[in-house]
């Protein structure tokens, strides 16, 4: 993920903070609905803010699991009670210590998911980020462990790290889907590539996806989340904001919404967009603030503390039909 002060463009390369935020994406936003975790909590006092910026340089506090029940209509009856652990921004380099990714692994493992769900920036710009990756990522283990590419992915190599997750056993979806029988119901898990870079194909993406089943859907930029509910996501899992990184009260919400952008962190309700011609149907999104830094090696403020998201599945009202 880019900085808004490299010119709030996608693939500049970080330069200072302006204002706390780190956002960044070629696509049009739509209008959302947060729906709780995606509200900033309140003003924050200065001696917090001064506190944070005190640790720059200094070891992070590590990322915390977070979990979270989710109702979706429709869900398979089958599919109530199952789980999925969430990883994103990794952001593997010299910001990002080695024992704070590791973290973020045994967290991941050791919640016993049926499925572990990676949606990008696994690096951030250098060649042997990628050898760097593929230690740090040992023994990520799950019945299935799914991955999608971000942008950062891209700069030094996307192949590369392809590479580096499928010797884990990582299956990396690149505009694909795989599906995952569990308790005897299909389990559909679709990978979108990274929309920053201009890889993403929401078709190809969907193309062969059963009508029936659970369709969970990752792609690093949340802005994709209206055309993604156009083509009957039920859950949407992105990145790529990290909350903001540094968020300042008042200031950071006004950026983002200058630069057109709608998610910033959280659970948001969305509406298929007119691509879908008002087909689909609203899609849960989830925004996590990911693990790792980017530009600088601090967190600040509400919604930005690295995390692993844990789901929980829960049925909602039945689907007409």
């Amino acid at each position: 993920m880019a900085t808004a002060a490299a010119a709030g463009r996608c693939g500049a390369r970080p330069g200072p903070y302006t204002a706390g935020l780190s956002l960044a994406s070629t696509e049009p936003a739509a209008a959302a609905e947060p729906t709780g975790a995606g509200t900033p909590a309140g003003p924050a006092t200065a001696a917090p803010r001064r506190r944070a910026w005190a640790r720059v340089g200094r070891r992070p506090p590590p990322p915390v699991l977070v979990p979270h029940e989710v109702t979706i209509d429709g869900l398979d009856p089958a599919h109530d009670g199952v789980t999925i652990a969430h990883l994103s921004d990794l952001h593997v380099g010299s910001l990002t210590p080695a024992e704070h990714v590791r973290a973020a692994v045994e967290l991941a493992t050791g919640a016993g998911a049926e499925v572990i769900a990676l949606t990008g920036d696994y690096v951030c710009w250098r060649k042997h980020e990628v050898g760097m990756l593929r230690e740090q990522v040992a023994g990520l283990a799950a019945r299935r462990v799914v991955a999608t590419l971000g942008n950062h992915d891209y700069f030094p190599s996307a192949a590369g790290v392809v590479r580096a997750l499928a010797g884990h056993g990582v299956d990396v979806l690149r505009n694909r889907h795989t599906t995952l029988a569990v308790r005897g119901r299909p389990l559909h898990l679709i990978g979108v590539d990274d929309p920053v870079t201009r890889h993403h194909d929401l078709d190809q993406a969907f193309a062969g996806v059963p009508a029936s089943g659970t369709r969970v859907v990752l792609c690093h930029c949340p802005e994709q989340a209206p055309g993604l509910a156009a083509r009957g996501a039920d859950l949407v899992l992105s990145g790529h904001t990290h909350g903001g990184q540094i968020f300042v009260p008042g200031l950071t919400d006004r950026i983002i919404d200058r630069m057109g952008k709608r998610y910033r962190r959280g659970f948001y309700a969305v509406a298929p967009d007119a691509a879908g011609g008002g087909a689909g149907r609203r899609a849960q999104l989830y925004v996590t603030p990911g693990v790792g830094f980017s530009g600088v090696r601090v967190r600040a403020g509400d919604g930005t503390r690295a995390e692993v998201a844990l789901f929980t599945l829960r049925a909602g009202v039945p689907r007409a039909g």
